[in-house]
């Protein structure tokens, strides 16, 4: 595993278009999406990385292999382990503001939560995966309580905590600081890349998100 492009911010701050962004410069790139759709990912890895940080028994080679970048969950909340395994790779940090950010996980990735009952999932790999999302991402707090998710004061918090962090560790000649909207530019010039006539991916919106099948079919309200 070499990966030489670690995004650091969290899903929702424009990270798939990212994702297609970055596949169209030539990467293959890890995103959540092929958490769910590839069965061989072992979601135990990040398990085990969330439970045992820093460990060497944590086999990211196992999740990585063939990848070269990754963005979104569950990478985000592992950017230091994977930038200690690998020093060389630039860090792309997706942001936008607290309360919008807020706003489009209540409406999309973390819905399934805006209930009274806590969410079950289906006993697939696809239900793995939302489980082991739940248990790494935000260091757990939904798995803790689902109920925090209406905490809008504690996931802002949590939010703008995490992106200060990530400017605090990661060097500043290796990070780029993303604002939703920016383009091409600020990539291309940052990764060395030439910018691409096709305008820059604009996708996954909250209208979009709501269209997908897959979350219906993993979560099962009781």
């Amino acid at each position: 595993m070499k990966l030489e492009v670690i995004g650091a911010g969290f899903g929702r701050t424009g990270t798939h278009s990212l994702y297609l962004a970055l596949n169209k410069l030539g990467y293959n790139t890890h995103h959540m999406i092929e958490v769910i759709k590839n069965e061989d990912q072992d979601v135990n890895v990040w398990n085990h990385a969330q439970d045992h940080p820093n460990s060497p028994g944590t086999n990211w080679d196992s999740v990585y292999n063939g990848y070269d970048a990754a963005v979104d969950f569950p990478t985000c909340m592992f950017y230091k382990e994977l930038l200690d395994k690998n020093p060389d790779a630039k860090v792309i940090l997706t942001v936008r503001s607290a309360e919008s950010w807020y706003k489009s996980i209540c409406n999309t990735i973390f819905s399934f939560y805006m209930t009274d009952d806590p969410p079950t999932f289906s006993d697939d790999h696809i239900g793995d995966a939302l489980k082991m999302a739940r248990h790494c991402t935000f260091d757990g707090v939904l798995e803790r309580d689902h109920r925090n998710i209406r905490n809008k004061e504690l996931m802002c918090e949590l939010f703008e905590k995490h992106n200060a962090e990530v400017i605090k560790t990661v060097p500043a000649d290796r990070l780029l600081i993303m604002n939703l909207g920016e383009g091409w530019e600020p990539l291309c010039k940052f990764l060395g890349k030439p910018i691409p006539k096709e305008e820059y991916p604009k996708s996954n919106s909250t209208e979009n998100f709501l269209g997908r099948k897959f979350l219906k079919d993993a979560t099962e309200q009781r």
